[in-house]
């Protein structure tokens, strides 16, 4: 297993961040480990006009920053990782996430399948976790194809 010394842990909006967070710690195995954990609320949604002036996504998003922001410090301190720095950013999730790669420069990625493309890594690695919850993966053993007779 490689030594890395910066790790970007991409923490999803809908929960499921305990399992990254733990994969992340078992990267981090030296005390000179910087890690920064990001959560990125996407504007992307169609929000309804308020009134007359309405509101635009991004400022929507900016409101829920503060409280987002709480929410990841405390699963932080769940996870014993209160060490690791907390950033909320907004916008589109990939094109935020890439402008975060871009300007911290990490040697690991670590997300829920699917939610980074090797495109926007920029030379770091990438270790992609499987965040369906307990209640899907069961599901999914009870939707087991059966044998049919011919």
């Amino acid at each position: 297993m490689s030594n890395y010394q910066r790790i970007l842990v991409r923490i999803p909006v809908g929960g499921q961040g305990d399992v990254l967070l733990h994969r992340a710690a078992e990267l981090a195995q030296s005390q000179r480990v910087q890690m920064l954990v990001v959560q990125v609320i996407d504007t992307r949604s169609g929000f309804e006009s308020d009134g007359p002036a309405g509101i635009l996504p991004g400022e929507v998003a900016a409101r829920r920053v503060p409280e987002a922001r709480k929410r990841l410090d405390l699963q932080l301190a769940r996870n014993n990782l209160s060490w690791a720095e907390a950033k909320v950013v907004w916008g589109e999730p990939q094109a935020m996430l890439a402008e975060v790669i871009r300007a911290w420069k990490p040697d690991v990625v670590v997300a829920c399948y699917g939610h980074v493309s090797q495109g926007i890594a920029q030379g770091a690695d990438i270790l992609t976790v499987s965040c369906t919850s307990l209640f899907r993966r069961l599901a999914g053993i009870w939707r087991q194809p059966t044998l049919q007779h011919a």
